[in-house]
């Protein structure tokens, strides 16, 4: 199974258990909420009226005695305006009940009995009165048909009561129940998103994350071995097997490039053994450590294997940093020569402890009859002092990037060294801990992407202070990330020779 398909399988999933839960929910929810309305609609006002109904009756029932007793008006007033609003309640409960059958039934009731009582009860004595007040009219009050119609009137109207506050209280408890049913949804919900979160992490994990820990770990191996001879197995869901084929495949064409440039290689130590020892002797930089310094450089050439450009790293007597990066004109075997010519003078000099300017001068000597011109870049960095000196034969200024990410440039004193001969100066910054120098040759900062335009030493200073700190402080890191950058750009890479050089200071 894909892991897109693993993906939206468990996307489904949680769908699903989402779904089936809102739906339950919205049931619940809207027959609650159809039973809150009924209860604020009809069930209240209607116990309401039916308590007010069970008043007026008793009201009625306490008129007519009093009018049997004292025969006042008031009495009598009192008594009919008690059934007027006794009929009138009933009336305001029939319409709140009439979608309730039971409590309709339990009305209908009530007014027949209270009917009943008026004609029993309320009528005889009120006939009797017109004869005028007696014990007759006492006797009627309490006669036994009198009190039975009465107390079936407040017996049924009790019923009717106590049916409309059950069914208000059942109502009450929908609401609490959909309260508690809502709570141990959203109780079950929390446990199901953790459940599926947990899911989905081991998930994760193995179909994704172990897989590419695999193929990294798988990758590094091919890389670092000497002869890349590590297959890459395609392991893991098809999109991350896919990538590993791809990473297999160009595996392979890497160890076919290497098996050609080694057969070139020893082609040329077999027919041209000279060429090839000048060449190593050329492109091999002594490789030294100083505490406090993080030195890396690096030369391409653009034809064969000799080139024009060239760095070299010396311990100076006091044990300070000499530097040298060089460029003789044009590119091949004849500015190569050159440079093999040169590159001892400096290094001497350098070594002796001489200054950059002086170093210059006597470098020029050697160039007094030669057609071609070098531009030279000597440093000294005294990593004691926290300065950087130099001296630039009209060659590409060096970048320097301070801590803070301030950025200055080793710009030229003097003319490039020819055959005129010239005269240089040198000059000094601060280099302290977390600065970098980076210096290079025309190559890398000439090189054109396909609009044309160069890399420029505009480019390179943002390229670099873009980095973070631990990238800029360790000089293989970042001199590999501007080749990579610039080489990335460029439509033109080996147009020219590129030499870059990097010294950093540890923080």
């Amino acid at each position: 199974m894909t892991l897109r398909r693993r993906m939206l399988f468990v996307a489904f999933l949680a769908f699903g258990v989402m779904a089936t839960s809102a739906v339950f929910l919205m049931q619940e929810y809207f027959g609650t909420v159809t039973a809150q309305n009924e209860l604020r609609e009809t069930l209240d006002p209607a116990a309401e009226s039916a308590r007010s109904l069970v008043l007026a009756q008793a009201n009625a029932s306490r008129a007519l005695t009093d009018y049997g007793l004292l025969a006042t008006p008031e009495s009598l007033t009192r008594l009919y305006d008690a059934i007027a609003r006794a009929d009138a309640l009933a009336q305001q409960v029939t319409p709140r009940v009439a979608s309730l059958p039971d409590l309709t039934k339990l009305l209908t009731a009530v007014v027949t009995s209270q009917a009943n009582w008026v004609t029993e009860g309320v009528g005889p004595v009120t006939s009797a009165m017109e004869s005028g007040p007696g014990k007759r009219v006492r006797a009627l009050t309490v006669a036994p048909a009198t009190r039975q119609a009465y107390d079936q009137m407040t017996q049924d109207s009790q019923h009717l009561v106590s049916a409309i506050d059950d069914q208000r209280d059942e109502a009450v408890e929908l609401a609490q129940g959909f309260t508690w049913l809502l709570g141990v949804v959203l109780l079950i919900a929390g446990i199901s998103a953790t459940v599926l979160l947990i899911g989905f992490f081991l998930a994760l994990r193995r179909w994704v994350l172990r897989p590419l820990a695999r193929l990294q770990e798988d990758l590094k191996l091919a890389t670092t071995e000497p002869t890349h001879e590590h297959v890459i197995p395609a392991l893991g869901p098809p999109e991350i097997a896919m990538v590993a084929l791809d990473a297999e495949s160009m595996r392979r064409s890497l160890v076919q490039e290497i098996d050609s440039a080694r057969a070139a290689r020893q082609g040329l130590h077999q027919e041209a053994p000279v060429v090839a020892a000048l060449a190593f002797a050329h492109t091999q930089a002594q490789t030294i450590q100083i505490p406090g310094l993080n030195i890396f450089g690096t030369s391409q050439s653009a034809e064969g294997v000799m080139s024009g450009d060239w760095w070299d790293a010396v311990v100076r007597p006091d044990g300070t940093l000499g530097l040298v990066i060089a460029d003789v004109s044009g590119h091949g075997a004849e500015p190569g020569v050159t440079a093999v010519q040169l590159r001892p003078l400096l290094h001497a000099g350098l070594r002796a402890g001489s200054s950059p300017d002086q170093i210059m001068k006597v470098a020029a000597t050697i160039l007094f009859d030669s057609e071609f011109f070098v531009t030279a870049l000597v440093v000294v960095v005294d990593q004691h002092a926290g300065t950087i000196s130099w001296a630039n034969a009209g060659h590409e200024p060096a970048l320097i990037v301070q801590a803070d990410k301030t950025a200055s440039f080793c710009e030229p004193t003097g003319p490039l060294l020819s055959s005129l001969g010239g005269q240089w100066e040198t000059l000094t910054n601060e280099f302290w801990p977390g600065a970098l120098l980076m210096a290079f040759t025309d190559g890398l900062v000439e090189s054109r992407n396909e609009a044309g335009a160069t890399f420029t030493t505009h480019d390179l200073s943002s390229f670099v202070r873009g980095c973070d700190a631990p990238v800029r402080i360790n000089a293989q890191e970042i001199c590999q990330r501007v080749l990579a950058r610039a080489r990335e750009r460029s439509v033109d890479w080996h147009r020219d020779d590129v030499t870059l050089l990097a010294v950093s200071r540890p923080l």
